[in-house]
């Protein structure tokens, strides 16, 4: 197969330049570049892989929001159920400041709906469709969809600026920037066979590609080990759909038609609470399995306590002929929400200067379990914030520093070997399903020495496998080429959960070692941590800041 001819195409322009650079077109990436574009004298691009409103993985949420009750019970329900491994100021910010950030939504000509006693609602899409509107009529934002960033670059100990590919053209670029944000979402959607990340199959490429370029970048990552996991439809009619609330209430049965569990509030996350999950897991494990939601026999659902969008998901249930009020549903167990990522202050600052993070790639807002309608309220707090704080570090840096024309080229280079013809080529998806294999095997819900060490193995064996892959050797348009750009992200990431797992010598949350099942407070109340030194990981732990609440009051 031939190779399309090709020239460093990064050396023949001028790199664009913008004073804020927000990567990512989720709600954060969204709000964070609106709020930097207040400033008329300031420049935004923003960057997303994909058309805003119909790609990542704000879309596929119920839009719940933490957004009322009072704040301190928000905080402290928060920090108890995170035990205790949040960042206690971002916490605090994000439980403090919901409310106020949902009005700004609500000038935004964004619909706040009540819930219920601590929730309100952010019905995602049409709230992104929106912000588009927003982005698109501001002067000083450009807005770039459908293209993909591979690596953030840097000068001086400070981020510059980002590597670009057009995923319409295939053509290279890059962008100085004085400051950049980072929104690029979730770390976990690539990495187990089944998750919440993909409804339908449907795949939203949550692969950690910001959490790695961050830290290749000189950022760190804390508490990498902590995934939650949650139950999702097995039906091919309904894969990995995430049901609105009152689907997960319950019953849960096993194969045998004995009821399990038949009361989710009792736990403190409800059925986002890891004895939950690891319940069901070990039924599993008996050979009781499958489980099933059976809600046959229960009154319908009063139509007054659902919004509009949980109406038109509950119609296509019914088309789809998965209503659990119907029919018992069988689950499996799925990936869902990544509590770890890059280390942030509650001012988003990463420790890379000019670098800020919103969303779920921020590390240890969760600590180690997300309470039900929390990553909305991250998600909006965070993002305003992050533009506020990006557009005061521009307005203070006097250029954007050099960028290296020789990393840019490599870069390119890198991408484009996929494109070239192997002897014993492999795809994409042959080592994604061996990675997942993997992850599922030994860093799954319930973890021990044994397969932690295994599974770093198995990863450093995928890793040498890279070089294989090839894609169809075509420029415009080739989300294959793309997947394999972002693959070695993915494997990176693997080897971080794995690494991190194994560190934390205790269980705590969704993290859970077989070999240590109880939560340690006198030694691991603390973040696990992971920079690069000398181009090798490097594994570290520090305390955390209880600066708010502590265990044992």
């Amino acid at each position: 197969m031939a190779v399309p001819d090709w020239k460093p195409s990064t050396g023949n322009r001028q790199p664009y330049s913008c004073d804020v650079l927000v990567i990512g077109g989720g709600g954060a990436g969204a709000l964070a570049a609106l709020e930097a574009s207040k400033d008329e004298h300031l420049n935004v691009m923003l960057v997303s892989k994909g058309p805003i409103g119909m790609s990542g993985l704000t879309p596929t949420a119920n839009g719940g929001t933490a957004g009322a009750g009072p704040e301190e019970d928000l905080f402290k329900l928060m920090i108890n159920t995170g035990r205790f491994l949040n960042h206690q100021g971002a916490a605090w910010l994000t439980t403090h400041e919901i409310k106020n950030a949902c009005r700004r939504l609500q000038e935004l000509d964004i619909e706040v709906i009540p819930l219920r006693a601590r929730s309100v609602c952010v019905q995602s899409t049409p709230a992104l469709k929106k912000l588009r509107e927003h982005i698109t009529h501001k002067s000083n934002i450009n807005l770039r969809e459908t293209v993909l960033v591979t690596s953030l670059l840097t000068s001086g100990g400070a981020v510059t600026g980002a590597t670009l590919l057009d995923l319409a053209t295939g053509e290279f670029s890059s962008v100085e920037a004085k400051a950049v944000v980072l929104a690029t979402g979730g770390g976990s959607g690539e990495l187990y066979p089944h998750t919440s990340n993909n409804p339908f199959g449907i795949a939203t490429d949550a692969s950690g590609t910001g959490h790695i370029m961050a830290l290749r970048a000189g950022a760190e990552l804390v508490d990498m080990e902590m995934i939650q996991f949650v139950l999702l439809p097995f039906s091919p009619r309904s894969r990995y759909l995430r049901y609105f609330p009152e689907f997960w209430n319950g019953p849960y049965r096993n194969r045998l038609g004995e009821i399990i569990e038949d009361d989710v509030s009792k736990y403190p996350a409800a059925s986002y609470s890891e004895e939950l999950i690891r319940k069901f897991y070990f039924e599993i494990e008996k050979g009781r399995g499958p489980i099933f939601v059976d809600q046959r026999g229960l009154p319908e659902i009063d139509s007054k306590l659902l919004i509009k969008n949980w109406t038109q998901r509950r119609r296509l249930i019914k088309t789809l002929d998965i209503d659990p009020r119907d029919h018992k549903v069988e689950l499996l167990i799925g990936s869902h929400f990544i509590m770890g990522g890059v280390r942030i202050n509650e001012k988003t600052e990463t420790t890379l200067p000019g670098l800020f993070a919103a969303g779920e790639v921020m590390g240890s807002v969760h600590g180690a379990c997300r309470l039900s309608g929390y990553s909305f309220s991250q998600m909006i707090v965070f993002g305003f914030e992050a533009g506020l704080r990006a557009a005061e570090y521009a307005r203070k840096a006097h250029h954007a520093g050099e960028l290296s024309l020789e990393f840019i080229q490599r870069e390119e280079e890198l991408a484009r070997r996929f494109l070239e013809p192997k002897t014993d080529p492999a795809s994409v998806g042959q080592l994604k399903r061996r990675l997942q294999q993997v992850m599922e095997r030994d860093v799954f819900i319930v973890r021990h020495e044994d397969g932690l060490q295994h599974a770093l193995q198995e990863i450093d064996q995928i890793e040498a496998d890279i070089p294989r892959i090839q894609v169809p050797a075509f420029k415009r348009h080739n989300l294959e080429w793309m997947r394999a750009i972002e693959f070695p992200y993915v494997v990176e990431t693997a080897r971080i959960v794995a690494l991190s797992a194994l560190a934390r010598e205790e269980s705590r949350g969704f993290h859970y070692r077989s070999d240590f099942p109880r939560e340690d407070n006198g030694s691991w109340l603390r973040h696990t941590q992971v920079k690069l030194k000398d181009g090798r990981l490097d594994m570290d732990s520090f305390p955390v800041a209880l600066d708010y609440l502590r265990p044992e009051a």
